[in-house]
């Protein structure tokens, strides 16, 4: 479409011009730039959802890369971003390297008791569990712990103290025709007992080395034998304690001591 402009100057007679109409719309560029930011806010988006939600040093890094890339400032950005990477990576290194001394130290301390059989630890890549033997904690029928058990549940605890853990205590009858009820509460009650005994064990500050949050006491009852098909009730009465790493870091240690063995 295009439209006629008479133009006038002195001296000249009438004469017409044609001129062609701007088109609607943006500029190309501006378009070609637009699907770009796109592609890098989709890209960021994924990398955001990828990250290990468990590690906060992670999802940091995730968003501070994306205010680096939409926000000014983003050379000053990156940089910090470096650096939150290097702490978190320095972070997780350190935190591997205290779960296996911790679980070296378990090791040691129990060995004796590894030794006798009175004590089975096992190890899997999220968590160490120890099973004790119910006739070294406490006497038939009883939930009061035996003065002989506070020796291996200090040293126990003591091995834990200053690892970013969670523990919980399982407590195992054995199905010999006792009443339902009576396993569940003796399972409860024997669960109960060793997790006060490990909370009254303070650290160097005077406070609990295990905090109250952090652990947990549960009775199992009869309904999870140690081993179903053998037909031995002597690991069925027992009691387990499972320590978890509240990291992703900490919950590799325990597998890759494992794996180094």
């Amino acid at each position: 479409m295009s439209k006629s402009v008479t133009v006038l100057n002195p001296g000249e007679t009438k004469r017409s011009c044609k001129c062609n109409e701007a088109p609607e719309g943006v500029p190309l560029w501006m378009v070609t730039y637009s699907d770009m930011v796109t592609l890098l806010l989709c890209f960021f988006v994924m990398q955001l959802s990828m990250a290990n939600f468990q590690d906060p040093g992670k999802v940091e890094a995730a968003l501070e890369s994306i205010h680096a890339a939409f926000s000014s400032g983003g050379r000053h950005r990156a940089k910090k971003i470096i650096k939150t990477k290097g702490n978190t990576s320095s972070q997780s290194k350190s935190s591997q390297q205290s779960m296996h001394s911790m679980i070296s130290e378990m090791k040691d301390v129990l060995k004796e008791s590894i030794a006798n059989n009175t004590i089975k630890m096992t190890q899997t890549r999220n968590e160490v569990r120890l099973k004790l033997d119910a006739s070294m904690l406490f006497q038939a029928g009883s939930s009061q712990l035996h003065p002989t058990a506070y020796a291996i549940l200090t040293d126990i605890t003591e091995a834990i103290e200053g690892e970013s853990v969670n523990v919980m205590v399982e407590g195992h009858a054995d199905n010999d025709n006792s009443p339902e009820g009576r396993n569940w509460e003796l399972s409860s009650l024997r669960a109960v007992s060793v997790v006060q005994q490990m909370r009254s064990k303070k650290g160097r500050d005077g406070l609990p080395i295990i905090r109250g949050e952090n652990i947990l006491a549960q009775g199992m009852g009869h309904f999870r034998p140690a081993d179903p098909n053998s037909g031995s009730v002597q690991w069925n009465r027992r009691v387990e304690i499972v320590i978890q790493g509240r990291g992703t870091s900490a919950k590799n240690a325990a597998y890759k001591v494992k794996q180094s063995r």
